[in-house]
């Protein structure tokens, strides 16, 4: 299954690695993995990132977190975008003077709506986390390239996109691999506290602002919060500080549809989260937008400010989930 992928490594010396814009734990575990990995297996290995900025801080944690973007040469032999739908999400100068550098080009991916833009692409839509696809790709491979490093990295991974394992996206196989990954020695409980419960003050007083003025819309079937930029400024917190806060909104009964939408600096556009349950594809809606992800969890770009942004998207999702009524 993994042939290809498998090949390409073999023959690589240096090889480049590569995450989407606004990196989040499966996308970072994924390249820390990987690197790790490819390290032991004697390879020279760079994390190319857009955006050191946009790294969230809670992800530290991971072995060989301070790597990232510490990029030493000017060719490669193989390029592997990591977690990554489509090659515009690589962002403007790793798509377009980094990964073309490279001699050989591989897609590992898992999202339910992507392009192909490398010769060789591994996508699996129905693993929980691109980590998952890894950890078996790594096994088949050599497992014995597999130490306590890159467990850790890919069982990050594997609870950020499975909500710590809780997810319906969550198979019997997800629970396997992380119950192996853990057999390594993870410190599971570090990793679920920093990743999923510890919060800085800051960010807790941004989560009371925006959560009560939650908005819902289609007979209760839709949550709506919206973070200003005038909450950022009050509470000292940015963007990256939104992770995760959408949750609470999907997981009020009754709303299959939650949506919250970030208001970015030039306040002129607004990046999207959209998270589904219930048989609604999250997907699907942000498809309207341009955007894209996963049948569960997704996002988008809105190229509109203010509330006619925000009307906008009340509009489609009162169209989208009266559709799904009928």
């Amino acid at each position: 299954m993994y042939e290809a992928l498998s090949a390409a490594i073999h023959s690589a010396d240096k090889v480049a690695l590569f995450m989407h814009v606004r990196p989040d734990g499966d996308a970072v575990g994924s390249a820390l993995a990987t690197k790790r990995y490819l390290e032991n297996l004697g390879k020279r290995v760079d994390i190319f990132v857009e955006n050191h900025a946009e790294l969230r801080q809670n992800l530290r944690i991971l072995p060989g977190f301070s790597d990232i973007g510490k990029c030493r040469y000017r060719r490669y032999d193989l390029g592997i975008a990591l977690d990554t739908a489509t090659a515009a999400r690589l962002g403007t100068k790793c798509q377009g003077l980094y990964f073309g550098r490279c001699g050989d080009h591989a897609l590992v991916d898992h999202h339910y709506s992507s392009e192909n833009f490398g010769e060789i692409i591994v996508r699996e839509p129905n693993a929980a986390a691109t980590c998952e696809i890894l950890y078996k790709f790594f096994a088949e491979h050599d497992n014995s390239a597999i130490d306590q490093d890159v467990a850790t990295c890919l069982y990050a991974g594997l609870i950020t996109d499975s909500g710590a394992l809780t997810f319906s996206n969550t198979s019997v196989e997800t629970l396997n691999i992380a119950a192996k990954l853990a057999a390594y020695g993870v410190d599971r409980y570090t990793i679920i506290q920093k990743l999923f419960k510890e919060i800085r003050r800051e960010v807790f007083q941004l989560k009371l602002r925006v959560l009560s003025r939650a908005e819902f819309l289609a007979d209760g079937k839709c949550g709506l919060i919206v973070f200003k930029q005038s909450d950022f400024a009050a509470t000292g917190t940015t963007d990256l500080d939104t992770e995760g806060l959408i949750n609470n909104i999907v997981n009020i009964e009754g709303v299959s549809l939650a949506i919250a939408a970030s208001e970015r600096d030039d306040m002129n556009s607004y990046q999207v989260s959209v998270r589904a349950k219930d048989g609604v594809n999250a997907a699907a809606f942000a498809e309207k937008f341009g955007g894209g992800g996963h049948i569960c969890a997704s996002g988008l770009r809105l190229l509109k400010g203010g509330e006619e942004g925000l009307n906008e998207l009340r509009t489609a999702a009162e169209e989208f989930l009266s559709a799904q009524d009928k």
